[in-house]
C-alpha cells in the first residue's frame, strides 16, 4: 500500500496547485497562477508515473485476481482525480493567456469548487490511511467524501446558472469556463468513486 499512498499524495498536491492557481487569479497575480499550473503539471505527471509502476507491480503480484482488479480500479480512479484537475488547469491557462476578463464573483465560486476538490482528495487519502486499520475512522472520511461531492454538485449548477445569466461573458468564454467546472466536478466524482471502491475492498475482506 506504500505505493498507493505515494500516489494519492501526488494527487492531493495536484489539487492543491489548482486551488493556488485560482486564488492567484483572484489576486490578479498571473505570474503566480502560471507557476501553480507548472507545478500542477509536474505533480500530475508524477502521479501518472506512480500509477504505471503500481499497475506493473499488481500485474505480477501474488494477490488473488479479484483483489488485483479492485486495486487497479482504485489506482485508476485516484489518478483520474489528477487527470481532470489537470484538464481544469489547462483551460485556466487558456483563459490567462488570452487575457479573458471574468467577473470576480465567478472566480470566487471557482475557488470554492477547487477547495472542495482539494478537500475531497484529502479525504480520499484519509480513507486510504484508515483502510483495514480503523473501520470507524474510515467510514467517517468515506462519508465526508460523499458530503463534499454533494456540495460540489449543488455548486456546479449554481455556477452554471451564473455563467448562463451573465451579460458580460461571450459564448466562447462561457464554453471554456463550463469546461473548467466540468473538469473539477469530474475530479470530485472520482474522489467519491475511489472512496466507494475502498468501501468495497474493505467489505470484501471481512
Amino acid at each position: 500500500m506504500d505505493g498507493t499512498r505515494a500516489h494519492i499524495l501526488k494527487v492531493v498536491d495536484t489539487c492543491e496547485e489548482l486551488e493556488k492557481c485560482i486564488l492567484a487569479i483572484i489576486e490578479k497575480d498571473n505570474e503566480k497562477a502560471f507557476q501553480a499550473i507548472a507545478r500542477l503539471d509536474k505533480n500530475e505527471k508524477a502521479a501518472d508515473s506512480i500509477e504505471v509502476s503500481l499497475n506493473e507491480d499488481l500485474a505480477i503480484g501474488q494477490l488473488p485476481s479479484k483483489d488485483r482488479e479492485d486495486l487497479m480500479h482504485l489506482v485508476k480512479r485516484m489518478d483520474q482525480i489528477a487527470d481532470f484537475t489537470k484538464d481544469a488547469s489547462r483551460n485556466l491557462q487558456v483563459v490567462l493567456e488570452a487575457g479573458i476578463e471574468v467577473p470576480d464573483k465567478v472566480w470566487k465560486y471557482f475557488s470554492v469548487l477547487a477547495n472542495n476538490g482539494l478537500r475531497g482528495a484529502k479525504e480520499v487519502k484519509l480513507c486510504l490511511d484508515f483502510l483495514g486499520d480503523d473501520d470507524e475512522q474510515f467510514f467517517i472520511h468515506h462519508k465526508n467524501v460523499h458530503n463534499i461531492e454533494h456540495e460540489n454538485d449543488d455548486l456546479y449548477f449554481k455556477i452554471k446558472k451564473e455563467l448562463v445569466t451573465s451579460l458580460t461573458l461571450s459564448p466562447r468564454v462561457m464554453f471554456i469556463m463550463r469546461d473548467i467546472i466540468h473538469a473539477i466536478e469530474n475530479a470530485t466524482d472520482n474522489c467519491k468513486a475511489a472512496a466507494d471502491l475502498m468501501h468495497i475492498i474493505l467489505t470484501a475482506n471481512k
